[in-house]
């Protein structure tokens, strides 16, 4: 569920329309980051690498109100540190939906807003 606080905040901060512009540089940038666990998920690959992507998307969801983004990728990105392949697999499927859930919800929560 999109934190329409910070929204409000965004759009306050740097004029709706920038606001807009903003969330679309940010959707772009985590749909790319979402490919790279999806990748994960379907080759495998180094778990530090799986991090830093879950972790710059807890940053940008947290950032730009998709809190439940941020706390899925929160929680990938502890899996990673726990190291254990099962948990890190589980956590990067769940947070591969909520992310692309929330995200949008949170693009469509800031053009209602702003239009």
């Amino acid at each position: 569920m999109p934190d329409l606080d910070i929204l409000d905040q965004l759009a306050h901060d740097v004029g709706a329309d920038t606001a807009l512009k903003l969330l679309e540089i940010f959707k772009n940038d985590a749909e790319t980051r979402i490919a790279k666990i999806e990748d994960y998920l379907i080759n495998g690959g180094d778990i530090a690498e799986l991090r830093i992507q879950a972790h710059s998307l807890k940053g940008l969801c947290l950032t730009y109100g998709a809190v439940d983004g941020g706390e899925a990728a929160r929680a990938l990105q502890d899996a990673c540190d726990g190291a254990n392949e099962t948990e890190i697999r589980a956590q990067a499927l769940a947070a591969r939906d909520i992310l692309k859930q929330d995200i949008a919800a949170t693009l469509s929560a800031a053009q209602t807003r702003n239009a």
